[in-house]
């Protein structure tokens, strides 16, 4: 009677290990039909299905979030929504970016609408915002020593502006009554 509890997470262990693999193969699960779904979802949460990409030695980069405030004047302040303040905030931040890889260009301009709008929130001086998104590769130390520089090339962008503050007209006469 012992057995059977061991034999049950010994069969869950391998059906996990074998969707790390699958995983790591770049099999697309949730193409499958319903179970295949599931099965995604499972390895969303657990990880397993994550692909396992940073083990391997090919040029890996992320997206980066810059946001540049442009006040009347022409000052341009480039702020960073990364706070600092903690690793669990800078890796929403770094998620906000990767939103950006979506396909469906009406998404991006939202997100980017969103984050612009934020900004002028923040920086009521700001009269145009630009959000940009950078396709950062890093190298290896011993590849930045005989030369290399990291690679950073635009990935997208998109500029807003805030239209000028309205003067709002008096209700009543000019004139003492």
């Amino acid at each position: 009677m012992r057995s059977t509890p061991r034999r049950w997470l010994l069969v869950l262990a391998a059906a996990h290990l074998l969707l790390v693999t699958l995983g790591a193969a770049g099999v697309e699960l949730r193409d499958v039909g319903p179970i295949g779904r599931l099965l995604y979802h499972y390895g969303l949460a657990s990880g397993a299905g994550c692909g396992y990409n940073f083990f391997t030695s090919r040029d890996h980069g992320q997206l980066v979030l810059h946001v540049d405030v442009i006040d009347a004047e022409g000052r341009r302040t480039t702020r960073s929504l990364g706070t600092g303040a903690s690793h669990e905030a800078d890796l929403r931040v770094a998620h906000i970016a990767g939103e950006f890889e979506t396909a469906d260009p009406e998404l991006r301009r939202e997100l980017a609408k969103s984050l612009a709008a934020k900004m002028f929130d923040r920086h009521p001086e700001a009269r145009e915002v630009v959000v940009r998104v950078e396709y950062f590769v890093a190298v290896l130390m011993a590849e930045h020593r005989s030369g290399r520089e990291p690679q950073v090339t635009r990935f997208y962008d998109a500029r807003f502006r805030q239209p000028p503050p309205r003067l709002e007209a008096r209700h009543g006469s000019a004139h003492p009554g």
